[in-house]
């Protein structure tokens, strides 16, 4: 089965920014340098929250990607996160319109 068909226009991606010195807001920056993982977060001292701060994310629009991984270090398997080009194109150009923030 292929995807519903609608006549409605679709909605326009437009994500909000995360509050100014949050996790969120860190997560973002490191989401449009590279893809990430908890372990990452862990090793460069910024937390092991980062579940929620890409909730977070989420919740501002921002669709993020998960990808579950083995890592050999952890015995559970574990989220490597990215952000689609769509989603990195929208943060420079609210970089360029002067948005406050992150």
């Amino acid at each position: 089965m292929g995807e519903q068909l609608s006549f409605l226009p679709t909605p326009d991606f437009c994500p909000l920014l995360p509050p100014y010195g949050s996790a969120a807001e860190q997560a973002l920056h490191d989401l449009l340098e590279r893809d990430i993982t908890t372990p990452d977060w862990i090793a460069e001292r910024k937390g092991w929250r980062l579940a929620a701060a890409i909730k977070e994310l989420d919740y501002l629009g921002w669709e993020p990607i998960s990808v579950m991984l083995q890592c050999p270090e952890w015995s559970n398997p574990i989220a490597r996160y990215s952000l689609s080009a769509k989603a990195k194109r929208a943060f420079f150009a609210m970089k360029q319109k002067g948005a406050e923030h992150a």
